[in-house]
This record gives C-alpha cells, sequence and structure tokens, in this order.
C-alpha cells in the first residue's frame, strides 16, 4: 500500500531480510533491543497470511529471539501481535501485520508498567465455553 509506513520500510533499517518478511527495530521500544518481525506484504491481521509465509515468519521470530537472548543476555522474550481494528488510527496503529519481539529481564520496566492496568478473570463458565 502506498501510505503503508511498513509496506515501505527504508532499506538502511533492515537488520534482517528474507523471503517473506523484514526485521527492523521498534521505533518506540518498550525495553532496548525491542524489534518488529514485519511481512513484506500487506496483510491486516494473522489469518490472512499464507501459511508458507508465516513459517518463514516465524522462523524468522525464532531465530531472532535466540540472538536476543544470547546478544542481549534476554532472560526472555515478549512475543506481541496487535490486532485491533476497533481503535482509530494514530502514529502507534499500524493496519499492517507485525510482530513485536521484547527482551525482557526480571522485574524490568515493562513488568513494573503491568501493574497500572487491572486484570480481569474469566469465570468458570466462561473457561468452559
Amino acid at each position: 500500500m502506498k501510505n503503508c509506513v511498513f509496506c515501505n520500510i527504508p532499506k538502511e533499517e533492515v537488520i534482517l531480510e528474507t523471503k517473506h518478511c523484514y526485521v527492523v527495530p521498534d521505533k518506540y521500544p518498550i525495553s532496548k533491543g525491542h524489534i518488529l518481525v514485519v511481512p513484506k506484504n500487506h496483510y491486516e491481521n494473522i489469518t490472512q497470511i499464507p501459511d508458507k509465509e508465516l513459517f518463514d515468519i516465524i522462523k524468522t521470530i525464532k531465530k531472532m529471539e535466540n540472538k536476543m537472548v544470547e546478544k542481549l543476555k534476554a532472560k526472555g522474550i515478549d512475543l506481541r501481535q496487535n490486532y485491533r481494528p476497533f481503535v482509530a488510527e494514530s502514529r502507534l496503529r499500524k493496519s499492517h501485520i507485525h510482530f513485536h519481539l521484547i527482551p525482557r529481564s526480571f522485574e524490568d520496566l515493562v513488568y513494573k508498567q503491568q501493574g497500572k492496568a487491572k486484570r480481569g478473570e474469566l469465570s468458570d463458565k466462561e473457561i468452559k465455553r
């Protein structure tokens, strides 16, 4: 798409490129080393990605997770993919699917910020659906 930031990633920002995806640093990182794995083709959500492309993307995610643990000494990695079509466009919402890999450590800043959001609890009836 012409106006899509992820369809027009500058080559100098690309950390790794495969047949079906790019790896780039997140411009608004949650932690040091936060990266994005972005499909080359424009898809809005994961259900639209053909299996062959998705397999390449998942292999890339796995490779990058291993590198982050090794090189950044991350104690763990959060893997996130947000699909929220109900949210109005903003500088952070993109209609091009992408996957966040966020290096983590014990009780890091991400952990401390999570305490501010209330978590819901499912009833037994909801769990058994």
